[in-house]
């Protein structure tokens, strides 16, 4: 394991009879933990992805991420180890373990679960993260008891996994789930996906951050009211602005940043209407780091839900935050390994 990673045993590491390890490989930072069969996270530990350095050496330092939490929880022994399962942004082939294209990662055609199955020997999955927190919050989260549950992430897009009739709803390629790309207006802006007027560009913690640039450069050029605290925290400096600061400063009362959240919120709620019509849930868990806003983003959500959603649809369900947050992934693609869910 690299020098300055320390790993820390969160559950009893004894009489452990098998065990899986999950992970949630992205851009920036990959989470892995080492997962009980009913779905609890015996230890884990988050390092940089380093995506820069390279497949391999990505993949190098994930592999001695898992010693790690082997030698941590085990003394090294691999004896109960019964598989690995990778969440993982991109386009996949799954029944391969190869990661077709990973943009956040700049990865083309990486056989991740070959890798990973040489080096450990053992079984290794790769899914769609959004699909494996899905699975995670359901088996082991906010979802349990439940046969019909949807997780929906709110951070720089808008994404999710699908749980109907307790079966993963993965889609033909695993894809499914895009909900950030469900069109709220027909004659809005063109999306990079191609789409115009996609949910995500208009209640995405990326949208709520560029309403707030805007403002600040609104008043930067002379043409707004300087004296609200989304200007204040933000120096004036446009550049500074994302989510979070416009949270923060809605919480202060300023009515711009106010504003920009409730239009997100009903933009959100316009967007569950058509979700919620489609795969009527029991349940949806709401997760990333946006969701995090709470109720100046969600009250506007649901008076949409309640103004436009069939009573019959909305009655039964139920919108509650991720209990596992950031582990969601890694704790799913680990479930996925131990049982089936399709």
């Amino acid at each position: 394991m690299e020098a300055g990673i320390k790993v820390t045993i969160i559950a009893e590491k004894t009489k452990l009879q098998a065990y899986y390890v999950g992970v949630d490989l992205g851009g920036t930072k990959m989470l892995a933990a080492l997962v009980s069969s009913d779905g609890q996270i015996i230890t884990k530990e988050e390092v940089p992805t380093l995506a820069q350095q390279g497949h391999e050496a990505v993949l190098d330092r994930l592999g001695n991420l898992i010693e790690g939490l082997l030698v941590a929880a085990t003394s090294g022994s691999r004896d109960a180890l019964r598989g690995i399962g990778v969440a993982i942004a991109g386009t996949l082939d799954t029944a391969n373990g190869v990661v077709a294209l990973a943009s956040n990662l700049g990865w083309r055609d990486v056989p991740v679960a070959a890798v990973l199955a040489d080096r450990f020997a053992c079984a290794v999955l790769v899914e769609n993260d959004a699909t494996a927190a899905a699975v995670g919050e359901w088996l082991a989260g906010a979802g349990q008891g439940t046969s019909d549950c949807l997780y929906v992430t709110i951070s720089t897009g808008i994404g999710g996994g699908i749980i109907s009739g307790g079966r993963v709803i993965a889609g033909v390629n695993h894809n499914a789930g895009e909900f950030g790309h469900i069109s709220i207006d027909g004659n809005g802006p063109l999306c990079p996906c191609g789409n115009v007027g996609c949910l995500e560009l208009y209640a995405s913690g990326t949208a709520i951050g560029r309403r707030g640039a805007e403002h600040v450069r609104r008043v930067a050029e002379g043409a707004g009211d300087s004296s609200g605290a989304l200007v204040r925290l933000a120096g004036g400096d446009p550049n500074r602005v994302d989510a979070r600061l416009v949270a923060v400063a809605a919480a202060e009362g300023d009515a711009d940043a106010s504003g920009i959240l409730r239009e997100a919120g009903r933009a959100l709620g316009v967007g569950f209407v058509s979700i919620l019509h489609l795969l009527n849930p029991q349940v949806v868990v709401l997760g990333g780091g946006a969701s995090h806003i709470g109720e100046p983003l969600f009250g506007p959500m649901r008076e949409i839900i309640e103004a436009r959603c069939l009573p019959a649809i909305r009655g039964p369900v139920r919108f509650v935050p991720s209990v596992l947050g950031s582990s969601a992934g890694a704790v799913g693609a680990a479930l996925m390994m131990s049982r089936p869910t399709n």
